[in-house]
């Protein structure tokens, strides 16, 4: 590896360093083997590293070796890049300037006799033909270096009357030159030749030797000056109020902004996103590395340095981070060995703008952390939870695994004890990693956790190993039941084997003791509901029919709807019967205003009955009946129910029927014994006199024939005598009439009701003869009165019927006349009554009336009454078109019709034989109507072009022409030309020559 990311020195761990450190390694290391670096400079393409033997190494980025040189025989003290970095230029004390092309042969060199500490190009040195550039030293001059027709010319920068010590260091910025030395700061317009500014140096600063003073600019306005302890911020601007002679003056002033005072040397200062970023050298706290008793001089050291720092600083002073920098030997090093100076090197997202800290035997890349870093130094600290959340945040492309990374999160999570909020992650960390679920749930099943993972565990998407599944199922069987009735319920059937569950419920309620207490009857129920939703699983809805049963849950009524287990209900009809009455009767006192889940209705009928009675092609009736047969009352509703439904299901029992409805419902007894024909009729007459039911026995021995007997039961036993009148017309015997007229002879009310009830059946007069004298009847009066009503009233019925049935006939003699004296036309065949020769000649046609009479049309019509009736209309003058041409609208269609008319009139008079001048004037009706249509027509159209006069004209009102015309092309489409064509003619026109005669 060619660099190698090194941890900060921070004291707090627990607190996140502002920095990430990389050390350039490769072939840096090897520079720096027997030799130490003593200045660096950084662009975007490469590293410059100059060493104390006066060597210069370009190096990539990575730590590599791009090119490496000797231009000097001593250490290098400064090195400076133009703006394309395209030229280097470093100043060593060997008294030598060395300029050179970094990608040409293009090479100067300079020698000053002197000392050289500082240098730097023009920004623009490779565009400018002057090659200028500053430089300084122990001579105390800076010199402007600048290269002309004569060669190259120097320039005192530095004034000569005053003597302020070597000048130490130098940078150039835009327009301006700033350079140090003993005495102070200086600033000075390169562009006007003018010294801007002289900052002195403060009294408490140490000699620029001992502390180098760091030169940077934040922008072009402001300068920072860090010198010992001290930085200040220069700002410079323009001057407002130029002097009188402007000349004299330079155009730009600077002020100091600010001062504020460190608790450390300052090494380097540059600017940092909107702040200061500092290299602070701490002074040694006075102890020796040897013991410093000795008298020895030379066997003293110096002392130890402390480990140098980056420290951040607001504009104003404040300190916000502060980080130690890991390098190795630092107790070794003193202010001036290091080095910290801006720098962009690539990184795997671009360009990144960053720092590089030279150390006599170490360069360290110098990042403000991203949220990588971030995330890779919350990895290190074991925080990672918060290393996966903010991972998962992450926009941009990075190399963190974050499946790997939850999973590593979960098992910490884990190794803490924290079952619960690993279970919780588990779902957004796994997703879809089937292996992962597997691995982490095994984990809980080791430890005995199984309660906290399972209602986390997916159940699809994904889906995980059958035997995971069963090992939960196994769990919550004997840990919690409520559980596993809900995960059978609610789990999808495909994840387990549902016929093996079977087999463990079923032993599991085999084991459950007979004499349960409270505990285990709960359980016992949480089994048997987890039993039947494992049947419904495994598609045997038959067998949770007892089980819903034994439970009582009224959802066994929908279930047997839905999955139509009319087979299984047969078996269990008592039972769901019974259970529906009870569920119903439960119901209805809990709430007593709503309606039951069973609907048990008012007659007593059921959910369970309707479904047996509606479902009879599956559930056979015999095998209900024979379940049902001990208890009466369903058996009755059953039957009934069947009864209503179609009666001939019901007929194999009809003596059951009998004794049922003679049980439960006494008043369908008779409805049903008179409309059913296929019970018992002895046996049916012993089930009602076992009750005394006098009219269904009366019925009964009616059709048995025992009319008497019958009889004699409705007079003595009920005593009813509309009853007896009612059977005896019911029978239609003249035998019982007989006997009721005889029964009733002494009985005055029978005597009252059979006349009040007088029919065909019973003669009046028959009746009242039988009155004995003397016999008080009470309403005989008003009975006599009735029949004397009655009979008017049908004298008066017979009266009516006979005067509308004398209408009728009359009306319908008169419609018979109106036929027979109309005519129709005769054919050719038709011949006349008396002669019984053909009427019809040939020119004259024939009439034929409805009686058979048959006359010619002249016999009805005379000649001269014809030609009076049409004389007018045959004189009429034909019309002209010219002169229908100046009639509008309105008159044109009144001619019209009468036209229409006359031509009307003229065909029905060829029909009747008219003369040849009527049949002659047709033809000119018909071309007069054909001429005022024409006019009509073209008087329309003129007016409908008039309208589209301007637009666009309907095909109907164009001018037809020929088929040829209408698909001609046009003039454009004619003319128009191809592209391959048009270039032809362009290019290759037809020539003309002249052409000598």
């Amino acid at each position: 590896m060619s660099t190698t990311s090194i941890t900060s020195g921070s004291i707090d761990l627990d607190e996140e360093p502002p920095f990430k450190y990389t050390k350039i390694g490769a072939d840096v290391a090897s520079s720096t083997l027997k030799d130490t670096a003593s200045v660096l400079r950084c662009c975007e393409e490469f590293i410059a590293l100059g060493t104390h033997s006066g060597y210069l190494h370009l190096l990539s980025h990575s730590g590599h070796r791009i090119k490496a040189f000797k231009p000097h025989s001593a250490s290098i003290m400064d090195i400076s890049l133009d703006t394309r970095h395209s030229f280097i230029a470093t100043a060593s004390v060997d008294g030598q300037v060395f300029i050179s092309s970094i990608y040409a042969t293009e090479r100067y060199y300079f020698d000053n006799k002197r000392p050289m500490r500082c240098v730097a190009l023009d920004p623009h040195f490779a565009t400018n033909s002057s090659r200028a550039f500053i430089a300084g030293g122990m001579n105390g001059r800076l010199t402007l270096n600048e290269k002309g027709w004569l060669g190259h010319r120097q320039t005192d920068l530095q004034p000569l009357d005053k003597d302020d010590g070597p000048v130490y260091n130098c940078i150039w910025h835009s327009n301006l030159l700033v350079w140090s030395n003993d005495s102070g700061v200086r600033l000075y317009d390169i562009q006007h030749m003018k010294l801007v500014a002289f900052i002195p140096k403060l009294d408490m600063s140490p000699r620029p030797d001992v502390s180098r003073v760091s030169l940077s600019f934040i922008d072009k306005h402001t300068l920072v000056i860090g010198w010992g302890s001290i930085i200040r911020l220069v700002k410079i601007r323009s001057r407002r109020l130029l002097p009188l002679h402007a000349y004299e003056h330079p155009q730009l002033q600077a002020e100091i902004h600010s001062s504020f005072e460190m608790d450390a040397m300052i090494s380097s200062v540059l600017p940092f996103d909107k702040a200061l970023l500092v290299l602070a050298w701490l002074e040694p706290d006075g102890a020796l590395l040897n013991d410093e008793s000795v008298q020895d001089k030379h066997a003293q050291r110096k002392r130890a340095s402390k480990r140098p720092e980056l420290r951040v600083l607001s504009l104003d002073g404040e300190e916000d981070e502060e980080d130690r920098l890991p390098i190795h030997n630092f107790y070794l090093y003193g202010c001036n060995d290091y080095k910290l100076v801006p720098s962009l090197f690539p990184t795997r997202n671009g360009l990144k703008s960053g720092f590089y800290f030279m150390s006599p035997r170490d360069v360290v890349r110098v990042e403000a952390r991203d949220e990588i870093d971030h995330v890779n130094w919350l990895i290190d600290g074991k925080k990672h939870g918060e290393a996966l959340e903010a991972a998962s945040k992450l926009t941009i492309e990075h190399p963190f695994n974050l499946d790997q990374l939850g999973q590593t999160y979960l098992q910490s999570l884990l190794v803490d004890g924290c079952y619960d909020e690993a279970a919780s992650k588990a779902p957004d960390i796994f997703k879809q990693n089937v292996a992962a679920w597997q691995d982490f749930f095994y984990a809980y099943a080791n430890d005995e956790k199984l309660d906290q993972i399972i209602p986390v565990i997916p159940k699809k998407e994904p889906q995980l190993d059958e035997q995971v599944y069963a090992l939960i199922l196994h769990h919550l069987l004997h840990s919690n039941t409520q559980g596993f009735y809900t995960a059978i319920k609610e789990w999808p059937a495909s994840i387990y084997d549902v016929s093996s569950m079977i087999t463990v419920v079923q032993n599991e309620l085999d084991n459950l003791h007979e004499h349960e207490h409270e505990r285990e009857h709960y359980v016992k129920i949480k089994l048997l509901e987890s039993l039947a939703e494992l049947y419904l699983h495994n598609r045997q809805p038959g067998k949770v029919v007892p089980i819903y049963l034994s439970l009582e849950k009224y959802e066994v009524f929908e279930l047997i709807k839905q999955y139509s287990l009319w087979t299984d209900a047969q078996y269990q009809a008592l039972e769901l019967v019974r259970f529906d009455e009870g569920l119903a009767l439960s119901q209805s006192k809990t709430h007593p205003q709503s309606q039951s889940q069973s609907q048990w209705t008012g007659d007593g009928r059921g959910t369970i009955i309707k479904m047996l009675v509606d479902h009879t092609y599956s559930i056979q009736i015999n095998t209900v009946v024979e379940q049902l047969k001990h208890e009466s009352r369903y058996l009755y509703l059953y039957l009934d129910a069947l009864h209503q439904v179609d009666s001939t299901l019901v007929e194999p029992y009809a003596d059951t029927m009998v004794e049922l409805y003679a049980e439960h419902n006494l008043d369908k007894l008779e409805g049903y014994l008179r409309t059913s024909v296929r019970y018992n009729l002895e046996k049916a007459y012993q089930v009602c006199e076992k009750r005394d039911y006098v009219h269904e026995m009366v019925f009964i021995l009616g059709r048995m024939g025992s009319n008497k007997l019958a009889l004699s039961l409705i007079i003595e036993r009920l005593g009813d005598v509309k009853r007896a009148i009612a059977f005896a017309k019911e029978q239609n015997d003249n035998d019982l009439w007989e006997d009721v007229l005889v029964y009733s002879e002494s009985r005055p009310l029978f005597i009252r009701a059979l006349l009040e009830n007088v029919g065909p059946e019973i003669d009046p007069v028959r009746l009242i003869r039988r009155i004995k004298n003397g016999l008080s009847i009470p309403g005989l009066k008003e009975a006599l009165i009735k029949i004397l009503q009655d009979f008017q009233l049908q004298i008066s019925l017979l009266e009516g019927c006979q005067s509308v049935v004398h209408g009728d006939c009359k009306r319908g003699l008169d419609e018979l006349l109106s036929r027979q004296a109309r005519g129709m036309l005769g054919g050719p065949n038709t011949q006349c009554t008396d002669s019984r020769e053909k009427a019809f000649d040939g020119s004259e046609p024939a009439l034929v009336y409805g009686d058979g009479r048959v006359c010619k049309v002249s016999w009805l019509l005379g000649e001269e009454t014809e030609r009076g009736a049409h004389g007018a209309r045959l004189g009429s003058v034909q019309v002209k078109a010219h002169e229908l041409q100046n009639k509008n609208k309105t008159d044109l269609l009144n001619q019209l019709h009468e036209l229409k008319g006359e031509l009307v009139q003229l065909r029905v008079a060829k029909v009747a034989g008219g003369s040849a001048s009527k049949l002659t004037k047709i033809h000119s009706v018909r071309k007069s109507v054909a001429r005022v249509l024409t006019v009509i027509n073209q008087k329309q159209r003129q007016h409908v072009a008039e309208a589209y006069k301007g637009k666009r004209i309907p095909l109907d009102m164009r001018h037809k022409k020929t088929r040829a015309i209408r698909r001609q092309l046009t003039p454009k489409e004619k003319s128009a030309k191809t592209t391959r064509q048009h270039k032809r003619d362009v290019h290759f026109g037809r020539r003309k020559f002249a052409v000598k005669a």
